[in-house]
């Protein structure tokens, strides 16, 4: 009876020992071994991400941007990637510098003073000198006649010099190709390195080809081709652990050609998850490690920095390391991902090299990591620890002159963010740490971080004003108006016989980046603006057409999600007077004919309320129909790809 007593009580520690062991893991700093050179975490504002930051009123603008951009205080972000716009849908449009080969070979300031990515790279300047700047092509214009071609080189070239010359901005590096697609060797080898030369911007360094697909394809022709080799500095592939970031993903794995191709590894976009949450925050700390541990990547480029447009733009809502799309209001929101960022670039900065053997898995690839860096220097040291869902024990062992250095502790989860922990000391020179599960953590030697928190208390959340007029006569001209978020072609403000008005300028379909047409709006040009929680209103707008009979003028109401961005109710006017009432952009619920005035300006109108919708010429209604499809959304002007004018827009509730 007393043996089997024994053995119950012997049988229950064990148990209980198996139970509530924690796993415990070493890491051992040697501050002289080998390792490669970290080169910075980014943000690549692309695909009109950033359009509605610039409308944005002071102060809330400059805090949006202080915790993007300024050191040791939010994201600190130590890049930017922008692209180079082509007044062509990639998710949004972005304005082009040279809209004609006119505007390529006689450059003139205004030109580059369009849209807002050349603005972005300034105000980040700014607030950090040091901040590495890149840009990459997605559409290009038509007169260019493809991306491997004499002209775009220039084209490129053209946005690096006026950077420079208009904005004081030096690029660090180019992404020459077409984004996500394989790029021409030959085009790179034979044309545009040797123009680069040419005009001075040698020292300017090569990414490519920052695609999606093909992974590390280009490392083999590298090793197999020496020239392109020596042409390439950096290689750069997208999603590298799949879209959206699965960390048990391995089937794009960097391979050992890629690995000894003698060029960076950059992750050159990545992470690009559809909220803000703790979980898509928690996951962003984990890829950066592993691209390390299994790849050797040393840059991070995040799309977005800020999800600063529309919720109906394209496949994607909610996606950027913090949100300002509400400029009316001045309202943004801090997302974890911006101190899950803050736990890397506020601990490290480009120069600093990982320490190979204190990079690693706490056990299997899809779980815990972690990885080391120390400064140029070797003076100090930082560790930054993703934390599975299981608790652990961690001793590190600091090199014998770290011995008497204090260990500072920032931690994070899903409850509270980048919260300074205190100062941990080593013990016969190891210092020992609990993590807590499903954890961020961040261990150095230095010091001044923060997490910063802006002046300014943020607005509260608030509806586009749905009392909405605009005449365009306060918009500078050569400007986008305030609020106006254009999905393809270029609307800017001219002016029009004393006034002012707003007109589309590109007359020919943009070259597409991608293969598909899920962000392409049909039936050309388009720029949008509002509220998706609109119901019951009306618009009004006068459009002036061309008097080619195949041009048109389309005012739309009810703009909801939809990747073709057309669900909604569309009126469409021909330049010979035709006209249709239209669902979602295709389908026609009625249509006509009137007589077009001389001057070729007439009225357009728009009412939804309810299932009762009309359509309204010169204030003369059309017809009146009952549709119980599209129930809430946007407002939008749209045209063929001609200078079509609009002016006097009004939108308003109906009761």
């Amino acid at each position: 009876m007393k043996i089997n007593y024994i053995l119950a009580i012997i049988i229950i520690v064990l148990i209980g020992s198996c139970v509530s062991k924690t796993p415990t893991h070493t890491i051992e700093i040697k501050l002289n071994d080998t390792g490669r050179v970290f080169e910075g975490v980014g943000g690549v504002s692309a695909g009109a991400s950033s359009e509605l930051l610039v409308d944005y009123p002071e102060p809330y603008r400059s805090d949006i941007l202080d915790y993007l951009f300024k050191p040791n205080f939010g994201a600190s972000l130590q890049h930017l990637k922008v692209e180079i716009g082509a007044d062509a849908v990639v998710v949004g449009a972005e304005a082009s510098h040279a809209r004609n080969m006119d505007e390529l070979l006689n450059p003139k300031e205004e030109y580059y003073k369009r849209g807002y990515e050349y603005w972005l790279m300034k105000e980040a300047q700014i607030r950090n000198p040091e901040i590495l700047f890149c840009a990459l092509e997605w559409a290009i214009p038509a007169y260019l006649g493809g991306h491997w071609t004499e002209e775009n080189a220039k084209y490129i070239i053209a946005f690096i010099k006026g950077a420079k010359k208009y904005w004081g901005i030096d690029m660090q590096y180019i992404s020459p190709g077409k984004n996500e697609s394989r790029i021409s060797p030959e085009w790179l080898k034979e044309v545009f390195k040797p123009m680069m030369v040419k005009e001075g911007l040698g020292d300017v360094k090569i990414l490519g080809p920052d695609n999606l697909g093909y992974y590390w394809e280009t490392c083999d022709q590298m090793v197999d081709d020496p020239e392109l080799a020596e042409v390439i500095d950096a290689v750069g592939y997208h999603y590298v652990c799949k879209h959206l970031p699965d960390m048990s993903h391995e089937e794009f794995a960097a391979t050992e050609n890629a690995k000894n191709c003698g060029a960076s590894l950059w992750a050159s976009e990545d992470w690009s998850m559809h909220d803000g949450s703790w979980k898509n925050a928690h996951i962003l700390t984990g890829i950066f490690n592993k691209f390390y541990i299994r790849d050797r990547i040393t840059a991070l480029q995040i799309w977005c920095p800020v999800d600063s447009y529309y919720d109906n733009t394209g496949e994607w809502k909610s996606t950027g390391l913090m949100k300002a799309d509400q400029p009316w209001s001045g309202y943004y929101e801090v997302s974890p991902a911006i101190w899950a960022t803050a736990h890397i670039t506020q601990f490290i900065e480009p120069g600093w090299r990982f320490l190979d053997n204190a990079c690693g898995y706490f056990d299997q690839p899809s779980g815990g990591n972690f990885v080391t860096l120390t400064d140029p220097e070797k003076k100090d040291f930082s560790i930054i620890i993703y934390a599975d869902s299981l608790q652990r024990n961690i001793s590190i062992k600091v090199p014998e002159n770290q011995k008497d250095k204090d260990l500072h502790v920032w931690h994070s989860n899903e409850q509270e963010q980048f919260v300074y922990q205190g100062i941990i000391k080593s013990t016969d020179g190891i210092a020992d740490i609990n993590l807590d599960a499903n954890s961020i953590y961040s261990i150095t030697t230095t010091t001044g971080q923060q997490k910063g928190l802006a002046k300014h208390q943020v607005p509260e959340v608030a509806e586009f004003p749905i009392a909405y007029e605009e005449n365009f006569n306060a918009v500078d001209t050569g400007k986008n108006p305030r609020y106006f978020a254009d999905i393809d072609g270029g609307f800017e403000v001219v002016g029009s016989n004393g006034r002012k008005v707003l007109e589309q300028q590109i007359t020919e379909n943009p070259i597409e980046w991608t293969f598909y047409e899920a962000f392409k709006p049909h039936d050309g040009p388009m720029t949008m603006l509002g509220d998706l929680s609109w119901t019951n209103y009306g618009a009004s707008v006068d459009v002036q057409l061309p008097e080619n009979g195949l041009e048109h003028a389309r005012l739309l109401i009810r703009m909801d999600n939809s990747h073709s961005y057309l669900k909604g109710y569309t009126l469409k006017i021909l330049s010979n007077g035709n006209w249709e009432l239209l669902q979602q952009g295709r389908m026609i619920l009625a249509s006509g004919k009137i007589e077009i005035p001389k001057d070729r300006w007439v009225n357009l109108k728009l009412e939804a309320k309810g299932e009762v919708i009309s359509a309204f010429i010169q204030d003369e209604m059309l017809k009146t129909i009952k549709n119980k499809y599209e129930k809430k959304g946007m407002v939008g002007l749209g045209c063929s790809w001609s200078k079509v004018k609009f002016d006097n827009l009004k939108i308003y509730p109906l009761k």
